[in-house]
């Protein structure tokens, strides 16, 4: 019973230890022109454009990359 425990943990373990995340890919960052359209299409909605971005380390220090543009009501201002 102890040698099955063992091997079960010692399994589990192994299976944990990869690197990689199945069925995950790569963040694709949007281009200038697709934020801007993005942006256009929220404000024409009339609605905020909330821009999400992803640290990225360069040699010359971290940029901030877009990938995604969500719509987000305006508040209501209470009039």
């Amino acid at each position: 019973m102890k040698k099955i425990l063992i091997v079960i943990g010692a399994l589990s373990l192994t299976a944990c230890s990869s690197p990689k995340v199945s069925g995950f890919k790569e963040l694709e960052y949007m281009h200038r022109p697709e934020v801007i359209q993005a942006s256009k299409d929220c404000i024409n909605a009339k609605m905020k454009p909330v821009i999400q971005n992803v640290p990225q380390n360069t040699k010359f220090g971290k940029v901030m990359l877009p990938v995604l543009v969500n719509c987000e009501a305006y508040p209501n201002s209470g009039r």
